[in-house]
């Protein structure tokens, strides 16, 4: 088969389904990868994959650039006829999608999460939702990574329930992030975020949590990883408290492990997910996870269990959340994350994701 992968960025396939286009070219499958190019795409120069550059800015809202997009992606379907296409992330889902729709080429979305516009309200909802079912009717499968989710596109009309199939998120590599040593009573406690810099992941409940912890507990380190998003001011708010000593800010990081195994907690204040990759792989690195109780992160912890949940948006409960946590003996915090392994174990791996996924791409009938 021929098959066009259609994602927003090079990155993002390679943190989340590079394992699956490795899985395509093993079973003998001609893959294309439409992607705007960044650093990973040199992981998938290596392979007998062809990469396709595409204009697309992920989070613009400039039609004219989204007019450009379908352009392309119109181009792109008529000079390859690809036997199918796999889209994910939003922008391919809802313009790539509807032209598979119309040209009658087969397609498998996958729903990671609705996005900031579809967990709001007023026009731009409105219009999100339009252009979901139109890039979403045609689909031949539609993968949902939470309950949630899956409930939400069929009452929205977005999809119909027989075009769903429930996946536990991208899963995670259970070898490569396998059980860490905890770190010891005397090296302090050290709480770890890791996420895109942008207010839907909590970026200042995080800063104002810290800032609150660390005026009656300076021992308490809290550490932040990751890339600013365009668009988003929460860089600026994370690099005025790494002045000022309230978190420590450690850029992107190309491999989180050493800075899990380092970490005595992960913590994740996410407004919404699809299913969270980083706490899937702090718990499967025997740390707790610390984060709200949305679809998405609550299915990665049981309360008091492996982790503590908080409401999204609230720097009190993230607080008292927090304030839990660090009033665990040090016994107590690494049984904890021992049980978040067995838990991320049982039922998270992706390969058991991959499998799906083959299972459902087959050849044109």
């Amino acid at each position: 088969m021929k098959i066009l992968v259609a994602i927003n960025q090079a990155r993002v396939l390679y943190d989340f389904k590079r394992e699956l286009v490795d899985a395509l070219l093993a079973r003998g499958d001609e893959v294309l990868l439409s992607f705007e190019e960044d650093f990973r795409a040199d992981y998938f120069r290596q392979t007998s994959a062809r990469i396709v550059a595409t204009p697309i800015d992920p989070r613009g809202v400039n039609p004219a650039r989204d007019l450009k997009l379908c352009r392309f992606y119109r181009a792109l379907l008529r000079a390859e006829r690809p036997d199918a296409v796999l889209t994910f992330t939003i922008k391919p889902n809802v313009y790539c999608g509807a032209i598979c729709a119309s040209a009658h080429i087969p397609y498998y979305a996958t729903i990671s999460g609705l996005g900031t516009a579809m967990n709001g309200s007023g026009p731009l909802r409105m219009i999100s939702t339009f252009l979901y079912r139109r890039g979403l009717r045609g689909a031949r499968r539609v993968f949902c990574q939470n309950d949630a989710i899956a409930e939400r596109v069929v009452t929205e009309r977005i999809a119909r329930r027989e075009q769903l199939v429930r996946v536990a998120g991208s899963g995670v590599d259970l070898s490569r992030f396998a059980p860490l040593p905890f770190p010891s009573e005397e090296s302090g406690t050290t709480i770890l975020f890791i996420g895109r810099l942008m207010r839907d992941k909590g970026v200042g409940e995080l800063v104002e949590c810290a800032r609150a912890i660390r005026q009656s507990r300076p021992d308490v380190r809290f550490q932040t990883i990751g890339a600013s998003e365009r668009g988003c001011p929460e860089d600026v708010m994370v690099a005025e408290a790494s002045r000022e000593g309230v978190v420590e800010y450690l850029g992107y990081q190309t491999d989180v492990r050493p800075f899990i195994e380092k970490a005595s907690a992960v913590i994740l204040p996410s407004y919404h997910e699809g299913l969270s990759n980083v706490l899937l792989e702090a718990a499967a690195s025997c740390r707790p996870v610390l984060t709200t109780n949305v679809p998405g992160c609550q299915e990665t912890f049981d309360e008091g269990v492996t982790g503590f949940g908080f409401e999204p948006g609230s720097v009190e409960s993230t607080i008292q959340a927090v304030e839990k946590f660090l009033a665990l003996p040090h016994a107590e915090r690494e049984a904890m994350g021992i049980r978040g392994r067995k838990k991320i174990a049982a039922g998270f791996s992706r390969a058991d994701v991959v499998a799906a996924y083959l299972k459902e791409i087959k050849e044109p009938e």
